[in-house]
């Protein structure tokens, strides 16, 4: 079921899934395995955008 934001957007429940895996990641000591972890989880962000039809990152 999607999730309702304040602003009115809808998200999926994968893209909340790796919305929390970031802010979890984002506690966690700065080292090179979290940098590479994030990077992982920002590609999987933008493809789920992407798949839901937001027009997040798209060109102007």
């Amino acid at each position: 079921m999607p999730t309702f934001r304040p602003q009115g957007r809808v998200t999926s429940p994968a893209l909340e899934e790796i919305n929390d895996r970031i802010r979890l990641l984002m506690d966690e000591p700065a080292s090179q395995r979290r940098a590479e972890e994030y990077t992982r989880l920002l590609v999987l962000w933008a493809e789920a955008t992407t798949a839901n039809g937001s027009d997040w990152g798209k060109a102007a």
